[in-house]
């Protein structure tokens, strides 16, 4: 029997369809094999009791054994696997199936996890017989008939199963241990993720950027002029910036001299400088599922999970190829199928005529393909969509579409006039055919920004000007925009944009970020889920949970610098460039770093070794991070607490108890000046952030 195993059963039902087979009972048959399926990873790691001394002490409220820190690090010496509750008879199915089966076909998803879910099973089950590989990009017929027709030996896509394998390893060495240490030193519930807590990190950072900032103010000076072919205005330029009266970036904020030079904008005056250049633009390059959910959410407020959810049902209803791609060009081979798909999509009969199928858009480049090409259609007639796959078929569909058809063309306009002894400039631009534009009337598929552009009239250089009169608009400079969906997306695929080590920021923009294309969705869902951040609109913001979470954690676990750096490892991984083995022994010695640091924190005198030394560490004694005091002459070390009366206040506490300064205001993770009154003992009692009211069953599992 040869025997097709499916990531999941909608997967099962596309490849049988596609091979023209049919259901028979629990299973599908089509051109002589059997296809059964998964449901994703029936296969999960075991927890950390596991891997325990059997002497440790159960918890009797949830049977499981209580957390202590003489039993970290915890090192499996063997990775041991169970099957999920909820999977077990279907495992017990592809068990007996593997018993007959001459050959297997590993049907996973065309990425890492796609390929593991699968292997783990016949590992499970102890299959040695032949396996092949099919790669899925998507599920219509055509595409499904070739995949099967280019079926590979298994083994040459088991790097991408260690790279799998090695990142949930990664994932469970730091969420199981530096959770468990960090929660004991707290007292309450600290959840540490690889990825999830240099993402926090990123929310909070800008969160803190955004209320510490100041607004400046400064200035702009137009003048309005009139020319014999219509009125336009322009913007002062300074022959220099430098010295009084601007800032440290160019800005002019000396209102009396705005105001002076205002008063010279009125008077004769010619036109100094005039181009019009024909300009053209293409059309952007199809998307990858990262600037798919940017547009997504800067269009709509969608989250980065709607729009993953979305992508996933258009894929297995073959309406769009494999979405959880990194990549946004397509492969020149597949250039000739354009007319075939052109063909069935709904593009407007005003432009149907101006499609060129023939036309190839630089989007067309196998050199630039990684694992997966971009997202684009199939050409299957969509139906029965919902709202929210209809919005991401759309833009799919379009940005295929948009590769067709004419650039967008226009005349690009700059003019410079001379008045009152003064230079203004202006610039604008005219459109003169919308071209792929037209897709989306009043709306670019691009991710463009910016004012809309002035109408400039017809212009000569020589010509005669009016200056009719001058004008000072008040200004003040913007914080940075709170996240949102797409752009922590974004944030997390671009990570070198906010690493200041210049040596960092190079080597990191090389490389895919933190998080993967396939992760990164579930990690916001997973910080919200938590508590740590809030959904306001389309803004993601930070909570007093989240905050309390980073201001308690060192500097190197919220440090998107380390976690890129093992993205980057895992790529080498993937590509059989870099030993599994050698990965996790560095972050087994990551680890074992970071409990020194917590040990260091919550350690007593006596015995280091006692349960009772680490089970419920007082104020006194450093639980959680210090660092020394701020007041001048102290020897003492503060610690951040948050204040059991009002929820999102904190304080700091100083070990110098004796000390009247012993309480610090914080301001916003920072510590401040003493209080006048200090709050009460009451509040000492605590540092729990409100992350603690969850169980610590809840972290058993540990965070990614």
């Amino acid at each position: 029997m040869k025997l097709i195993i499916a990531e999941k059963p909608s997967l099962a039902k596309g490849i049988a369809e596609g091979l023209g087979g049919a259901r028979r009972g629990a299973l599908f048959e089509a051109r002589g094999y059997t296809i059964t399926h998964a449901f994703g990873h029936i296969l999960e790691q075991d927890e950390p009791d596991a891997y325990l001394p059997a002497g440790v002490p159960v918890n009797p409220r949830t049977g499981k054994k209580v957390w202590r820190l003489e039993d970290l690090p915890i090192y499996p010496e063997k990775w041991v696997k169970h099957p999920k509750r909820e999977a077990k008879a279907q495992l017990a199915i592809i068990k007996d199936l593997l018993k007959q089966a001459t050959l297997v076909v590993n049907a996973g998803d065309p990425d890492r996890e796609g390929q593991l879910l699968i292997d783990e099973i016949l590992d499970y089950c102890r299959y040695k017989g032949s396996v092949q590989r099919v790669w899925l990009a998507s599920l219509d017929g055509v595409s499904v008939q070739k995949a099967f027709a280019q079926l590979k030996d298994n083994r040459a896509y088991h790097p991408l199963s260690q790279a799998a394998e090695a990142r949930a390893r990664a994932d469970w060495l730091v969420g199981m241990n530096l959770t468990r240490a960090w929660t004991i030193a707290n007292r309450g519930l600290l959840s540490v993720g690889r990825v999830q807590t240099p993402t926090l990190a990123l929310v909070v950072r800008r969160d803190r950027e955004i209320e510490q900032f100041k607004p400046r103010d400064y200035c702009e000076v137009l003048i309005h002029c009139r020319h014999p072919n219509g009125m336009f205005a322009a913007k002062w330029k300074p022959a220099s910036t430098e010295g009084a009266g601007f800032d440290e970036e160019g800005r002019l904020t000396d209102r009396a001299l705005a105001d002076g030079i205002a008063r010279k904008a009125v008077g004769a005056g010619q036109v100094a400088r005039y181009e019009s250049k024909d300009s053209r633009e293409s059309a952007p390059l199809p998307f990858s599922l990262s600037s798919l959910q940017k547009a997504a959410s800067a269009q709509w407020g969608l989250s980065a999970n709607a729009v993953l959810e979305a992508c996933q049902a258009l894929y297995e209803k073959k309406l769009t190829t494999y979405p959880r791609t990194d990549c946004r060009y397509v492969p020149e081979e597949q250039h000739g199928e354009a007319s075939a798909i052109l063909a069935h999509l709904p593009i407007p009969e005003a432009l149907r005529g101006r499609v060129a199928p023939h036309q190839k858009h630089a989007a067309w480049n196998t050199a630039k393909v990684t694992a997966h090409h971009a997202i684009i259609p199939t050409g299957q007639k969509a139906s029965g969509l919902s709202d929210t796959e209809r919005k991401i078929y759309d833009l799919i569909w379009q940005s295929y579409a948009a590769l067709f058809l004419p650039d967008h063309r226009y005349q690009a306009i700059a003019v410079t006039v001379s008045v009152g002894g003064e230079v203004w400039t202006a610039s604008g631009r005219t459109e003169t055919d919308p071209g792929w534009k037209a897709l989306r009337p009043g709306r670019a598929l691009a991710d463009e920004t910016g004012e809309p552009s002035a109408v400039l009239p017809a212009m000569a250089a020589g010509d005669t000007v009016e200056g009719l009169r001058g004008e000072v608009r008040a200004k003040q400079t913007k914080p940075p925009p709170r996240f949102t969906d797409g752009t922590l997306i974004e944030a997390m695929s671009h990570i070198h944009k906010y690493v200041t080590d210049p040596a960092a920021k190079a080597k990191l923009k090389e490389t895919s970020g933190i998080g993967t294309e396939a992760t990164r969705a579930n990690v916001l869902e997973t910080l919200v889920r938590r508590g740590f951040v809030d959904r306001k609109g389309k803004q993601l913001i930070s909570t007093p949970t989240g905050r309390a979470l980073i201001a308690a954690l060192p500097a190197d676990l919220t440090d998107p610098v380390t976690t890129a750096r093992w993205e980057d490892a895992l790529s080498h991984i993937a590509e059989g460039k870099l030993d599994p083995a050698r990965f996790e022994a560095a972050i087994r010695q990551m680890v074992k770093a970071q409990l020194s640091q917590v040990t260091a924190g919550v350690s007593v005198a006596g015995d280091s070794s006692s349960p009772k030394a680490h089970a419920r560490p007082s104020p006194s004694q450093g639980a959680g991070p210090t660092r020394p005091c701020s007041v001048a002459g102290c020897s003492g070390q503060i610690r951040r607490l948050a204040s059991r009366n009002k929820a999102g206040v904190y304080f700091w506490a100083c070990s110098e108890r004796a000390h009247p300064h012993a309480l610090l205001a914080d301001h916003n993770g920072v510590p401040g000046e003493p209080f006048a009154n200090p709050p009460s003992s009451k509040s000492q009692k605590t540092n729990r952030p409100k992350a603690a009211r969850a169980t610590r069953a809840r972290a058993s599992r540990g965070p990614q």
